[in-house]
């Protein structure tokens, strides 16, 4: 066989690789710049008190989500990726399991008075909680259309959530200058975004049948421990922001999230490139070898130049998008910059060992993890505020950079 025939397949498949990295950087870039926007134009008008009510809000109906989303959209890629012929039989099984798990949700929302935030707090939690609700049951179809490498058109729905999400929440809060109306804004999105991955799914997957008992219990099996590095992952990265707002003002709170967006950005654009490459990695071991021993520095050199472009430009970008008011998001920012590093090498890594079946071992760091930054939250908020909580995060992204990693090249060795 012809040089060329052999190099055929190998340039077809990275092709595939770039067209579906450029689709989700953009399902994951788009809505985010929208509902970046959003936040900053809230920002302004609701003052650092009231947006730091508004971060303790979207951590609150974060952790709540756990229960409604159980961390099932990376296992159901890999499934679909592996065997497209299951994926109706797949999707009607998530949808199952999903509603039971919204309800579980939805009761856990209306437990919340027994944490003792504002009133406020409490319901602008349970209007983002309802959009993540809906979002459960978008995240089964993304999967479907991304295990099937169909990435556009995830891309266009993905797009539309952020559009309408971010654009209605910008009316909203400048015509009303309401927390409320502002969190209810992701609820359109998320519906918008259902329907159209709806319209664009094949019928057996748009209205699927009824799963059959061996279905749901093979995929209840099999979620129990994306389930937990799921549950790992978002304790992890909401810990911070829930101990500070019990022990400092709201307006700390509002500086500390302001400067946090922008690792928040960082993390949605290396998912995306996580997600792209899930389904080749979920299908071959030499492709998850080279992955182990490559991926890593590669994410790492990528994402210097954004840490530093943070870390050096700092002020005017801080004092551009939020205005004088969030000066003291500044050094925040400062010592935040640096975890862009150790975040984005994380996110590929996450999606790689899911691939790798290696879930339990990256729960088990996350959740080593999360005690290690609740330990040094617990010490450095009460003393250092914000500025402790920021060098916290730096500090455990870091240490699990390390661990992910190994784990990484030990699953992945031949």
């Amino acid at each position: 066989m012809s040089a060329p025939a052999l190099a055929s397949p190998w340039t077809a498949r990275r092709r595939l690789l770039a067209a579906n990295t450029a689709s989700l950087v953009l399902a994951y870039a788009v809505p985010r710049a929208v509902t970046l926007l959003s936040a900053v134009v809230a920002a302004r008008v609701l003052g650092a008190a009231v947006f730091g009510w508004y971060a303790t809000a979207g951590a609150v109906a974060v952790v709540a989500s756990i229960v409604a989303t159980v961390g099932m959209q990376p296992l159901l890629v890999r499934e679909v990726a592996r065997d497209p012929s299951r994926a109706p039989g797949l999707v009607a099984a998530a949808h199952l399991v999903k509603a039971g798990t919204v309800a579980a949700m939805l009761l856990a929302l209306a437990a919340t008075p027994l944490l003792g935030f504002p009133p406020p707090v409490l319901a602008a939690a349970a209007l983002l909680g309802a959009g993540y609700g809906i979002g459960a049951f978008v995240e089964n179809l993304a999967a479907y259309f991304q295990g099937v490498e169909r990435m556009h058109v995830w891309t266009q729905a993905s797009t539309l959530l952020g559009v309408v999400s971010g654009g209605a929440g910008i009316a909203l809060v400048a015509a009303t200058r309401d927390l409320l109306w502002l969190c209810a804004a992701p609820v359109l999105g998320q519906a918008a975004a259902l329907a159209w991955l709806l319209r664009a799914a094949p019928a057996e997957v748009r209205r699927p049948a009824l799963p059959s008992r061996a279905e749901v219990a093979k995929l209840l099996r099999q979620l129990a421990p994306f389930a937990l590095a799921f549950v790992a992952t978002t304790l992890y990265y909401r810990a911070d922001v829930l101990l500070l707002a019990r022990w400092r003002p709201a307006q700390e709170v509002g500086l500390y999230g302001a400067a946090y967006r922008f690792l928040d950005v960082t993390q949605a654009l290396a998912l995306a490139g996580a997600g792209a490459l899930l389904p080749q990695l979920s299908r071959g071991g030499a492709a998850r070898r080279v992955a182990a021993r490559r991926l890593p520095g590669l994410i790492a050199a990528a994402a210097l130049p954004l840490a530093a472009t943070l870390f050096a430009l700092r002020e005017p970008i801080v004092h551009a998008l939020y205005g004088p008011a969030y000066a003291g998001a500044v050094p925040l920012l400062a010592v935040l910059a640096p975890a862009v590093v150790p975040l984005a090498v994380n996110m590929f890594a996450l999606g790689a060992l899911a691939a790798a079946d290696a879930m339990r071992g990256t729960a088990a760091l996350y959740l080593g993890a999360t005690a290690l930054n609740v330990g040094l939250n617990v010490v450095c908020i009460p003393r250092f505020g914000a500025a402790g909580a920021a060098a916290v995060s730096l500090a455990s992204e870091s240490a699990l950079a390390v661990g992910l990693v190994l784990l990484l090249r030990a699953r992945s060795a031949p």
